[in-house]
């Protein structure tokens, strides 16, 4: 029980350490390939993970490294999603956002544990690298039909749980001088 709160711990603690350098680069570059490098090396980690039976100290920085990158991309692309759209438009794609966060919060866990029923405890790991492969692919789809935006919004830390009003409430006061 005890390397259970560890592990789960550590996937809070990487995504307080790596949130804000994350978005002071995401605020210097084009957030698509920032998503995609992400996705990319959270891929090679989980899929490694999932392959190489590993001590559970290197399961502490497997999850730390977890946690830092999947609650900064989601913030990531909500920015991205918001370089695009009108201010009266930021809502309801925050919302929409925060639906299909909530449908993975649903599905997720019924995937992981048949994915660790099927493959063993790795599956859960093996699951992750699928996903952030998938997302990776996407970013690299997303830049080959759009052109970056020429000027991006400042990142503002957002929470997976947060709502639309929370999310409006940040962008009005980040349009304040």
């Amino acid at each position: 029980m005890r390397e259970i709160s560890i592990f789960v711990g550590s996937l809070y603690v990487g995504g307080l350490l790596l949130q804000y350098p994350i978005g002071w680069v995401s605020d210097r570059m084009d957030r698509r390939k920032l998503v995609m490098g992400l996705s990319a090396v959270a891929a090679v980690v989980m899929l490694a993970a999932a392959l190489t039976p590993l001590p559970f100290v290197a399961l502490i920085g497997v999850a730390l490294l977890l946690g830092g990158i999947t609650n900064p991309v989601y913030a990531l692309l909500i920015a991205y999603t918001n370089d695009f759209l009108s201010r009266e438009q930021m809502a309801a794609a925050s919302a929409g956002l925060i639906f299909l966060n909530g449908f993975g919060a649903i599905f997720g866990p019924l995937v992981t544990g048949w994915m660790m029923e099927t493959v063993g405890p790795r599956g859960f790991f093996l699951f992750i690298g699928i996903l952030y492969i998938l997302l990776a692919a996407y970013a690299l789809y997303r830049m080959s039909r759009r052109a970056a935006p020429s000027v991006t919004g400042a990142f503002r830390g957002v929470t997976q749980g947060a709502s639309s009003l929370a999310v409006e409430a940040v962008l009005e006061k980040a349009a304040k001088p």
